[in-house]
């Protein structure tokens, strides 16, 4: 490449990038019709709080999101959830959170909840313990400086623990989240079929429950997008977790 192209093309590519997130800023700016799926009620969670499903009504939904932020792929979920005004939590490894830390502080600054996903996603469960909670706390700590405040929801990499690890948690002032309904978007399945996944185990659970899914996943805002979407058609309220604190 000759280099007096180089910069030329940097500029170019720097103004697409522009470009892309102005369109998803604008997106996200869209107002919501009567029908929309909003927010049913939120629920604060302690450490004393029994897991959250525990705590839903027949109907009601908690939706939550791992392993981001991951830039425009998390801003197009976020979208998604805006169209329709309602709420997740999604659940940021330390080590993305520091590297986007705008992205992440954007996700609190659009009302979702913040938990942290340990720093690298290593299975905790695998590490000896003072490790384990060491990689617990370093996710917190980097999750907490982006979003600028400090949040104390955690879920477990691969929902991947032990009692002895799980008591080491809350000791350690963390509030572990966990999920009774995945989509296993993680597989690589369709949309299509990570949806019906959901809604199976949804009628399974007593039609509620904690929904796991990802942000930064290449098809993940349209799955999102199909979710919601059918979470309206099968009569399904959604249920917002606060965020400790606020």
């Amino acid at each position: 490449m000759r280099p007096a192209l180089r910069p030329l093309l940097r500029a170019t590519a720097f103004a697409g990038l522009v470009m892309i997130s102005a369109c998803l800023d604008a997106a996200s700016e869209t107002e919501c019709g009567p029908d929309a799926l909003g927010v049913s009620r939120t629920l604060l969670l302690t450490p004393e709080s029994p897991p959250p499903y525990e705590l839903l009504k027949r109907g009601e939904v908690i939706l939550t999101f791992d392993d981001g932020p991951a830039w425009y792929r998390t801003k197009r979920v976020m979208n998604e959830l805006s169209k329709e005004c309602t709420q997740a939590t999604f659940f940021l490894q330390g080590n993305k959170a520091e590297a986007w830390p705008g992205i992440a502080k954007s996700i609190r600054e659009a009302g979702h909840s913040v938990g942290s996903h340990s720093w690298d996603h290593a299975n905790l469960a695998d590490l000896p313990l003072d490790e384990a909670v060491a990689n617990a706390r370093h996710g917190q700590a980097a999750v907490s400086a982006a979003i600028g405040e400090d949040t104390p929801l955690f879920r477990f990499p691969f929902i991947a623990t032990t009692p002895e690890l799980s008591e080491a948690i809350r000791k350690a002032g963390l509030i572990d989240v966990t999920v009774s309904v995945d989509g296993a978007d993680w597989t690589g399945i369709s949309p299509e079929d990570s949806v019906a996944q959901i809604l199976a185990m949804l009628e399974q659970h007593d039609r509620r429950g904690m929904v796991l899914l990802h942000d930064p996943f290449s098809r993940s805002a349209r799955r999102t997008r199909l979710l919601l979407q059918s979470l309206k058609t099968e009569g399904y309220r959604v249920v917002a977790l606060e965020q400790p604190g606020n």
